[in-house]
């Protein structure tokens, strides 16, 4: 299937899949099933205790064939949650980020959007926070994963 992508490639992550099984979990007070993707997209099924891959395959294809739009939240913990469309979220790393701000600065603005895509103008304070790059970086993780979704983590709920 065809649609528009970032051209942002060659996106080394820090964390280890466990690392964002941990997370997520932790986030959603272990109450809701979901799936990690090899890039760091996870994909939550609010249906099921035990995540159903297609279905979760298939909101990653509806949000990169969408706008796909996403707003950021950072964490108490200092980490960050991207959300996208529906149930696709991304986690950016606080110490990740803080390591690779300028980098990911960069990137973001040189390779992170689309050829006629503009970023709206941001609030002073979410500039300051860095929120268009850790979006724009998560947003070219989940393509990654919607290209190529392989699976590296499952969050069953316990029966």
């Amino acid at each position: 299937m065809k649609y528009p992508a970032p051209i942002w490639r060659g996106i080394i992550r820090a964390e280890a899949p466990g690392w964002f099984m941990d997370r997520m979990a932790h986030y959603t007070d272990r109450q809701k099933s979901f799936l990690v993707y090899a890039h760091g997209t996870a994909v939550f099924d609010v249906s099921s205790s035990e995540p159903d891959i297609a279905k979760c395959n298939a909101a990653l294809l509806d949000v990169v064939t969408h706008a796909p739009d996403f707003s950021v939240m950072p964490m108490r913990d200092g980490n960050f949650i991207v959300n996208f469309r529906g149930l696709v979220y991304g986690l950016v790393g606080g110490e990740f980020f803080k390591q690779n701000q300028q980098q990911l600065y960069l990137d973001a603005m040189k390779h992170g959007l689309f050829p006629t895509e503009a970023l709206l103008p941001p609030s002073e304070d979410s500039v300051k926070a860095g929120h268009h790059a850790i979006g724009l970086y998560a947003r070219a993780n989940l393509y990654l994963d919607a290209e190529s979704p392989v699976v590296v983590g499952q969050f069953t709920l316990p029966i």
